[in-house]
């Protein structure tokens, strides 16, 4: 006679000690000594080791009294319908759009109109120029600290990192011998070149490459430049390092 299979109930009422738990899981074990839940779920998830008097000391000094971000707003925010894209891409997009070098070139945002070509309109960022230098270079004549070596040395240092928009600058020798005698205020420096406005209301564009300039400085003391050595941005001149050599 064949055995008759087993049945097994798909209901079973729940067992007293697991009715009592109020809904706890029953796989983790409830201490009936919490008061409070916080403190007593400390214990359970980060050891189930601690005491009750370590469980409070860490209830206390990291939860209580503390705002506790339990999501991440940002993530929520980028994970919204309606947002395409990974976040990479979403938060370059959302960045501001800057002007680029070719847009700046069609704007001709750093030329100098026609009407602003006038050498009396600059005569003022000259002599602004001029109280720039004389305190940049100290009290003393220029002769005088070009006589001493050590004081040379820093003069040419500071020289070479001043400003030079709205100086007077006169090209001394150039590659092109029509640029020689050119003689005028800074009105923008670029990286490649001198532009400069003439007694005559001229704008002259004079490359730094092979050209020597002569500065003028205030107490009628000149300077030579070399345009070689200063292709360099004005702001980068500024902050460079710069090393003395034998010219």
């Amino acid at each position: 006679m064949a055995d008759k299979p087993q049945t097994f109930d798909i209901y079973a009422q729940l067992a007293k000690n697991v009715k009592s738990r109020s809904g706890a899981p029953a796989d983790i074990p409830m201490d009936s000594t919490t008061g409070k839940f916080t403190p007593g779920l400390i214990e359970r998830t980060i050891n189930t080791d601690l005491s009750d008097a370590k469980a409070q000391t860490v209830f206390t000094e990291r939860v209580e009294s503390r705002m506790l971000l339990l999501t991440n707003p940002y993530k929520d925010n980028m994970s919204k319908p309606g947002r395409v894209g990974s976040n990479m891409e979403i938060a370059r997009r959302s960045q501001r759009k800057r002007i680029t070098a070719k847009e700046k070139r069609q704007l001709k945002i750093y030329e100098l109109p026609a009407e602003a070509r006038r050498y009396a309109l600059f005569l003022p960022l000259h002599r602004l120029w001029t109280k720039y230098i004389s305190a940049l270079l100290g009290d003393k004549d220029v002769a005088e600290q070009m006589a001493d070596l050590k004081q040379q040395q820093q003069l040419l240092g500071r020289l070479l990192k001043a400003d030079l928009h709205g100086a007077k600058l006169e090209v001394e020798r150039s590659k092109c011998p029509n640029f020689v005698g050119l003689a005028g205020i800074v009105a923008q420096e670029t990286k490649n070149a001198f532009k400069l406005i003439t007694q005559d209301d001229r704008l002259v564009v004079v490359p730094k490459a092979r050209c020597v300039f002569t500065l003028h400085l205030p107490s009628d003391a000149q300077c030579l430049i070399y345009g070689d050595q200063f292709m360099y941005r004005a702001s980068e001149r500024a902050s460079k390092k710069f090393k003395p050599r034998p010219s």
